[in-house]
Order: C-alpha cells, then sequence, then structure tokens
C-alpha cells in the first residue's frame, strides 16, 4: 500500500533532501528509519528536492509498504533524527507520487531587518539590516508573475533544461514573529515548479534591485533581467536559511480530497514541468 506523509524540517542540521550516501539528508534518515521498522529497503519519494539549509513545514511524502501498522507514526519519530519529525502518515491513491502529481507549490522567504543576532531566529531567516521595505519589493512582483522563462534564476548548467515556470502569488508583507517577538519581511511565492536556486536567486535580485534602483527603473532591469536568461545578470544568491518549502498542491481529485492532500482547483496544466 502507499502511504503520505508530511515532513518538517530544520534545513541546516540536514544536507538537503535527497538522499547522499556521505551525509545526512531528509530521505535518507527517513529511509533508514523504515528500513528498522519493516526490515526491508523502502524507497521515500519526495514533492520538493530542497537543497541544503533549506527548511520545510510542508514536505510531502510519500512510500510503499507491505502493510500500514499500528503506531507507525510515533515509531518514525522515535527513530529520525533531531530536526526531523512526520506530521502525519495516511493512506494514498494507489498510484499517488507526490512529485509528478503536485501541481503546484508554495514557498516563503523571511528576512529579519537586523545587524543584531537573535538566539530564536539565527539559521531561520536571512538576518539582513539593508533589506528594504515591502512595498519596494511589492512594487517588483507583477514582472515575476504569470508564465516566464527564469532561465537568469538558476546556475547556467541547467539552461539545457526546460526553464519556463509558472507563479500565479507573490504576497510580500510585514508579519510579526510571536515566538521570538521581532517584525519579519515575508515573500511567499506559488508557482507549479522551481528550477535549481530559482527562488533564492529572485529573492536576492529584488533586494538588490530594491536598494539601488527603485520604482520603475528597477523593474524595467529585472525585465531585462529575465529576458536575458543570463544568471550573470541577476543578483546574489540569497541564503539558504531564510527559505521554507510551505505547501504542496494537487488536483482536486476526490482521491485526494479523500486522502486528506491539500487540493488546488482550476490550476493551469503544464507538460513540460520539472
Amino acid at each position: 500500500m502507499i502511504l503520505w506523509a508530511t515532513v518538517a524540517y530544520d534545513g541546516p542540521r540536514f544536507a538537503g533532501f535527497q538522499r547522499q550516501n556521505d551525509a545526512q539528508t531528509v530521505q535518507g534518515s527517513l529511509e533508514e528509519a523504515l528500513f528498522t521498522i519493516y526490515k526491508e529497503n523502502i524507497t521515500v519519494q519526495g514533492c520538493g528536492r530542497t537543497d541544503s539549509g533549506v527548511h520545510a513545514t510542508g514536505q510531502v511524502v510519500s512510500f510503499a509498504v507491505p502493510d500500514h501498522r499500528d503506531r507507525l507514526l510515533p515509531s518514525l519519530n522515535a527513530l529520525t533524527p533531531e530536526g526531523l519529525s512526520i506530521l502525519n502518515v495516511d493512506p494514498a491513491p494507489s498510484d499517488f507520487h507526490p512529485r509528478f502529481q503536485c501541481i503546484a507549490r508554495e514557498y516563503e522567504y523571511l528576512i529579519h531587518r537586523s545587524n543584531l543576532r537573535h538566539p530564536f531566529l539565527e539559521g531561520r531567516v536571512w538576518r539582513n539590516k539593508e533589506a528594504p521595505e515591502a512595498s519596494a519589493l511589492r512594487s517588483m512582483t507583477p514582472e515575476l508573475l504569470g508564465e516566464r522563462d527564469f532561465g537568469a534564476f538558476t546556475r547556467p548548467e541547467y539552461l539545457q533544461e526546460p526553464t519556463r515556470r509558472y507563479l500565479d502569488r507573490i504576497l510580500v508583507r510585514n508579519q510579526y514573529d510571536r515566538i521570538s517577538g521581532q517584525w519579519l519581511l515575508s515573500i511567499r511565492i506559488r508557482g507549479n515548479a522551481f528550477l535549481h536556486n530559482m527562488i533564492r536567486i529572485m529573492v536576492g535580485t529584488m533586494l538588490q534591485l530594491a536598494k539601488e534602483q527603485p520604482g520603475e527603473e528597477g523593474r524595467d532591469i529585472l525585465r531585462g533581467i529575465l529576458e536575458s536568461r543570463d544568471r550573470n545578470r541577476a543578483g546574489p544568491t540569497a541564503p539558504a536559511s531564510g527559505l521554507y518549502f510551505r505547501r504542496a498542491y494537487y488536483p482536486a481529485d476526490r482521491s485526494f480530497q479523500e486522502a486528506g492532500l491539500c487540493t488546488l482547483s482550476g490550476y493551469p496544466e503544464f507538460r513540460s514541468r520539472k
């Protein structure tokens, strides 16, 4: 049977999601725990292959098991390392694949506009005193919405792959963090899929332009960067510490809804999605 789970993890404790032979990863940790429980190799599939240092609160994974054992959820949490939590384990549709059937993903980037370390924020935000106001960043978002070629926002070696992606939502706002008692700058982005480092380069570029070329000039430059597909024209890559995988969305089919997955209706379909 196929089970699906929501996984949350503290990015700096892992060398990314994808299994590596010589490093602690999210996928590797989950597979080791499943082997201990079932005494056989079980492959874990993930919705998003987050990089080293990137956090998640809503990563969706799946795995095929002989049976859904009692106390599977607490057993998995007991067998996985600190910084990784499995929030639920539930039956999935028989053909479920968390990555290939996902129609949209939502990430959030958090910035603390301060030069002072905070014990409840360090390693979990980008500490950047020079970050512009939310309104300056918000004015750039129309240039990024819709279906566009984001080749300038990934590493050059990935330009041989499809680089067109669709973004339908970018929300920029100030939000109060109750744990730290600090105001954070939040950039929340939803799209059908994302290129390697795309969000971090996008955030770094937006901050640089909003600071150095605010207003219409910055929007014109951003438009030119996108058209160029040239990574060298884009801004710096924002640190991984501020990026969070928040949510995965699936088609509004009855089977997904009954399984408890987050669904979305009327979202455009993209055959070339990676």
